[in-house]
């Protein structure tokens, strides 16, 4: 059975599209992967499948409509590469957000969605949109785990206690593990950059991945022309391996911290200061 992963902060300009879409291909060199893109503006869609003639026809707006109806639907993901599968995004899916049927049982229609497919992929990644709307509670609501991503310009301990707790009260009776923290765009050479990751460390300790991506301009065109990282630029190259070495960093912590555990983690180093 697989595990779904959800990549999500409620910050935005953090990279959670750029993080999905490359541990979705670093993964699938190994894994069988499924990415789901639950964001209406759905740039991850655009940047693993810019075709358009089949991407209507199995996008999760229509699936989770059919859902809405009590219709058990046929789940026919895109395939992307042999084993990298894709659940195109909908700019419809905002309307959900308005939908009273989803609102009272929008847990229940994503957990159906989610127990569909999850036999099929060892692992399965789920891309957001900034807002913590009733969409995102509702798939978060039947995740696995959770990966943070941050910028070191916007680094806050207080907000990442505010996401942990908002994640708690939503949290079902399944733990929701969180697989870490890590800072994304990282300037190796700044000074300011140096300070907000010692500071990070001493407040989130172990919740701290080690592992830091660099940031580089092609992230940027990658994004621009459709394409993972790996696909412009030589694998060896600093931010491929910097992506590679997170996604295998993060696939050794499943299991490591439950919400909760976080919390008490993050509160406990405030606190002995």
């Amino acid at each position: 059975m697989s595990n779904i992963i959800a990549v999500y902060n409620f910050k935005g300009g953090v990279g959670k599209t750029s993080t999905t879409l490359n541990l979705a291909h670093s993964w699938s060199k190994a894994y069988k992967v499924l990415v789901i893109d639950c964001d209406p503006q759905c740039n991850l869609s655009q940047s693993l499948y810019n075709k358009n003639e089949k991407a209507d026809e199995h996008n999760l707006y229509l699936l989770t409509s059919k859902f809405l109806h009590n219709s058990i639907p046929e789940i026919i993901p895109l395939k992307i590469n042999p084993y990298l599968d894709l659940i195109h995004g909908d700019f419809r899916m905002n309307s959900l957000e308005s939908n009273n049927q989803f609102i009272s049982f929008g847990q229940t229609i994503t957990y159906g969605l989610l127990s569909t497919v999850r036999n099929k992929y060892d692992l399965i990644l789920l891309d957001f949109p900034t807002h913590f709307g009733v969409t995102v509670k509702s798939f978060i609501a039947n995740i696995d785990s959770i990966l943070i991503p941050a910028i070191p310009d916007s680094f806050s301990n207080s907000g990442f206690k505010q996401l942990l707790t908002y994640l708690a009260e939503i949290q079902k009776e399944k733990p929701i593990d969180i697989l870490g923290i890590f800072f994304n765009q990282f300037k190796k050479n700044t000074l300011y950059h140096q300070e907000i990751v010692e500071k990070a460390e001493k407040e989130l300790g172990t919740l701290l991945l080690k592992q830091k991506v660099r940031e580089s301009v092609r992230v940027s065109e990658a994004h621009e022309t459709n394409k993972s990282i790996y696909a412009l630029t030589d694998e060896r190259s600093n931010v491929a391996t910097d992506f590679m070495k997170l996604s295998e960093e993060v696939i050794g912590r499943l299991n490591t911290y439950d919400v909760n555990t976080a919390l008490e983690k993050i509160n406990s180093k405030s606190t002995s200061k």
